[in-house]
């Protein structure tokens, strides 16, 4: 009951917010971005149709936008208008009023649009790029802290968040000395948790540089990227182990201790302790078992998981093909990878323009680094682009080898960063023009 009241009342100050302060249409992002502490809390009006308040402050400031004036500082790129225009198409020529199923999928999809929408009317120049970035340890900390909390002492987090002891007795027993004894982050409502935490950690280090709060001190610094790399390490999520090594290794060879002195040193404390917290068998069989999986060599005896999931890759591809069209949204089985549920969902043409977009958005990224690094002093832009970098990293990865938007929680923040990172790559340009 308490829960459900500070919910509500979260959500009526996020609203009143967004309508009435001067910077309510900036705020919003930062209302959303505090909305992934919710996890699974959402309004629901009808069978299989809920809305999170992440929606409910996107729609607000929506309606805020078209309500009043505002200055418009970019355009949606058209590659995401067309893209979004079939994506709707193929909502109408699907269209059944008695699945609802249908409908949600589309709105968790239409999320990013509506981000890139409220976008245009957001000044991302340097600050308010820092303004809005930072309040991402907000919700990182939270499901950190929370996270081990539970790992440690289930009943008590039961009894502050309210959900059945009986997700206790089936997430919390091991039958097998083999298997993980994983995180369940039951508190947010799913195993995914854990991609939330990953992006904190280029974060930090652009936090850091920036000398924001108490990660200015070393000490406090370092215990915040051991309170992360616990919870992740706990949750025994592979998609989330390995968006943390591809960050990790990014920083080791793309970072320069010019901008950021001792990164190295900070870089490879993580790395190696990430690897001490896996040096146990049960650990590093799942550990390892994320490249098998990508390679194909699965145990099936200890990883039936990833064998699951192969097949249902397999059977999606073969769906794609044999329904170039599209299923429709809503109609098609769960396949674990974005990128496949919408190429089934959508049609191979808008699927595939979404796949591009990111695609374009990766190399405009790349291009635009290998530029500063060549040619610019500016160690503020080097940073917020190698921050860009890593956030792409993790978008990538996130869509590739996970299925996120199902779950409005799980989807926001992947779409928050796309934007984000898309508005920021296209108005720093013109500081890149006058190197």
């Amino acid at each position: 009951m308490l829960i459900n009241i500070l919910l509500i009342t979260f959500t009526l100050l996020g609203v009143r917010s967004i309508l009435f302060d001067p910077n309510g249409v900036r705020k919003s992002f930062i209302w959303i971005i505090w909305g992934f502490c919710l996890g699974y809390r959402t309004f629901e009006t009808v069978t299989y149709l809920s809305f999170h308040p992440i929606e409910i402050f996107s729609f607000v400031c929506i309606i805020r936008l078209f309500s009043t004036n505002h200055y418009r500082y970019r355009k949606i790129p058209r590659i995401y208008n067309i893209i979004f225009f079939l994506f709707f198409i193929r909502l109408i020529i699907g269209f059944e009023f008695s699945n609802m199923r249908v409908l949600n999928e589309f709105k968790n999809i239409l999320l990013l649009y509506q981000f890139l929408f409220i976008s245009q009317y957001i000044n991302f120049n340097e600050k308010n790029f820092y303004d809005i970035i930072k309040n991402y340890i907000v919700p990182a900390s939270y499901i950190s802290i929370f996270g081990i909390l539970e790992y440690f002492n289930p009943m008590m987090i039961s009894t502050i968040f309210g959900y059945d002891n009986l997700n206790i007795d089936l997430n919390y027993s091991n039958y097998d000395e083999r298997i993980f004894g994983r995180l369940s982050f039951l508190f947010w409502g799913t195993h995914l948790a854990a991609n939330i935490i990953t992006p904190i950690f280029p974060i930090l280090f652009y936090l850091r540089f920036k000398k924001y709060g108490i990660l200015n001190n070393e000490i406090f610094f370092t215990i915040a990227i051991f309170l992360f790399l616990t919870a992740i390490y706990l949750s025994g999520n592979r998609i989330s182990w390995l968006i943390i090594t591809v960050i990790l290794i990014n920083i080791i060879i793309f970072f320069r201790n010019r901008i950021f002195p001792n990164v190295k040193k900070y870089t490879l404390l993580v790395s190696f302790s990430f690897i001490g917290l896996v040096y146990s068998l049960p650990a590093t069989v799942r550990y390892i078992s994320i490249f098998n999986a990508m390679t194909g060599n699965i145990d099936v005896a200890y990883d039936a998981s990833s064998s699951k999931r192969l097949r249902l890759i397999d059977y999606a591809i073969k769906t794609i093909f044999d329904n170039i069209n599209g299923l429709g949204w809503g109609k098609m089985f769960w396949v674990h990878s974005d990128f496949l549920q919408i190429l089934g969902c959508s049609g191979i043409v808008p699927g595939t323009l979404f796949i591009l977009s990111l695609i374009l958005l990766g190399i405009k990224i790349f291009k635009r680094r290998a530029f500063l690094e060549k040619y610019s002093i500016n160690n503020q832009l080097k940073l917020s682009y190698f921050i860009c970098l890593s956030l792409f990293f993790y978008i990538v990865i996130s869509l590739g080898l996970n299925g996120n938007y199902a779950l409005v929680q799980c989807g926001a923040p992947i779409f928050i960063f796309w934007v984000i990172i898309e508005c920021y790559t296209s108005q720093s340009i013109n500081q890149i023009n006058r190197i």
